[in-house]
């Protein structure tokens, strides 16, 4: 009795012992398993240095007459890393008809902590369960960019680059996703647009990523372009600030010469000499003499004698007897 009782213990932890070696695992759901080759390949998907993406297959499983199939750990990094598996279908030159009707792969993220299991159901590789954080925020950001067609006539660029850049600011915080992200943007071709527009933004997640333990080819093409467009912005910052100068430059040797010249015509009026009889007048006006007074005095009209005092003013540069006095 004792023996059967620990029979269908062991038989029921049977599955979650196997499992349990296994990262990857689940049920490849196809109707006609006799149309597709009995294996499913494991690849890791890598971003080169110019940023495109390329698999490397690493391992093959083969299906089991109800399509299960399984992949062990150890075939995983230890940090996250995004991996595809995929059948191909029989014939080989089938295989471009049936895969435009049937998505014969499926993407995610995973590291050796991890798992995932494909459940049994109508769609390959669609219905699965996962313990992956990274994959599990990479599925909220596809869903998050479901809302968006970007084929649309209305597809509005600029709203877009916002809404996308504070979502993965806010609400991302895996690395890898955020890169997958940005990599979303530089396929659309906007994401220097959005480089020259925050600058500081992608410098500092630039700064984030190679502090983490990311591979750096994940992130050399960023790296690259931002270093491009930073010099753009800094040559172009170089020629507005030579424009400004230049500008300062010109407004400075204009005031220079405006200054030289008043100096000039101030010096040379102040150097034209005055004639004896205009210094005589002067001379009475500076001890305070009338005008009346000074006519008397030099036996001359009162029209003469104001005559005098104009010149007198315009060749001291002067405007009234009281400067004439402080002149004195």
């Amino acid at each position: 009795m004792k023996f059967k009782y620990f029979l269908l213990v062991f038989l029921a932890l049977l599955p979650s012992i196997s499992f349990s070696q296994n990262a990857i695992s689940g049920y490849a759901n196809i109707e006609n398993l006799g149309d597709w080759e009995q294996k499913i390949y494991l690849s890791q998907v890598n971003i080169n240095s110019s940023g495109q993406q390329h698999t490397e297959i690493i391992a093959s499983a083969s299906l089991s007459e109800n399509g299960f199939f399984s992949f062990d750990k150890k075939l995983l990094a230890s940090k996250d890393r995004i991996y595809k598996i995929h059948i191909n279908p029989l014939p080989a030159e089938e295989k471009e008809i049936i895969s435009d009707k049937i998505k014969n792969y499926k993407l995610f993220i995973l590291s050796k902590r991890d798992s995932i299991f494909f459940k049994k159901g109508i769609t390959l590789f669609e219905d699965y369960t996962t313990n992956s954080t990274a994959n599990n925020e990479w599925k909220k950001l596809k869903n998050f960019e479901a809302q968006y067609d970007l084929q649309s006539e209305n597809f509005d660029p600029k709203q877009y680059l916002l809404e996308t850049r504070g979502y993965v600011k806010d609400s991302l915080h895996i690395l890898l996703v955020k890169l997958i992200s940005i990599k979303k943007l530089d396929d659309q071709q906007l994401l220097e647009t959005d480089i020259k527009a925050n600058p500081k933004y992608y410098l500092d997640l630039l700064a984030e990523l190679k502090s983490s333990d990311l591979d750096p080819k994940t992130y050399q093409y960023l790296e690259s372009k931002l270093a491009f467009i930073t010099q753009q912005i800094t040559k172009r910052n170089y020629k507005v600030s030579l424009w400004f100068n230049g500008l300062a430059i010109v407004t400075i040797l204009l005031l220079t010469v405006l200054i030289f010249r008043y100096r000039k015509n101030s010096k040379s009026r102040k150097n034209i000499e005055l004639s004896k009889q205009e210094i005589a007048v002067k001379e009475l006006i500076v001890s305070g003499k009338t005008n009346k007074e000074i006519a008397n005095e030099l036996f001359i009209s009162l029209n003469t004698v104001k005559t005098h005092i104009t010149n007198i003013y315009s060749k001291l540069n002067i405007s009234s007897r009281r400067e004439l006095q402080l002149k004195k």
